[in-house]
């Protein structure tokens, strides 16, 4: 996109969203939040200056974050208000569900720095975004009563 053709988007009017009206946006541009956004821009492999943006990507980075405020706040309530965490050196986890996901929780940690070593912040959004949505959520929170 342009400043000199006036057809930037700015990012306030994507984090809070907009009524102008354009268009690629007849109905104006959906709120999209700041961690969607900063998401959004995290997740695109940059070769150079350029980022190449779009409303919709940043909207699929909006549903990303509710996910991950929806399974928090499922995983709290089914702990309860009494919870309190084992050190980490002190967990043994006994059933195969709590330690399959912990296998698949190493792995994109792992994943995760390796990109981040190479500097490919896209790489490691994916494959935070991969363990969350694939292993955390659709399988471990679907596959039965919370353990932890």
């Amino acid at each position: 996109m342009s400043k000199s053709l006036g057809n930037v988007i700015d990012p306030r009017d994507v984090i809070a969203g907009a009524t102008l009206q354009r268009r690629q946006f007849p109905h104006g541009i959906p709120e999209c939040g700041t961690d969607a956004l900063r998401m959004a821009l995290c997740s695109h492999n940059v070769h150079g200056d350029d980022i190449r943006l779009d409303v919709g990507t940043a909207l699929s980075y909006r549903r990303f974050c509710n996910k991950i405020w929806n399974a928090v706040k499922f995983v709290l309530a089914a702990l309860g208000p009494h919870f309190v965490p084992q050190p980490p050196e002190e967990t043994v986890p006994q059933h195969p569900m709590d330690r399959w996901v912990l296998s698949r929780l190493a792995q994109a940690a792992g994943e995760c720095g390796r990109r981040m070593e190479a500097l490919e912040v896209h790489g490691a959004v994916a494959a935070v975004q991969h363990f969350w949505l694939r292993s955390f959520c659709d399988v471990y929170l679907v596959g039965g009563p919370v353990r932890l």
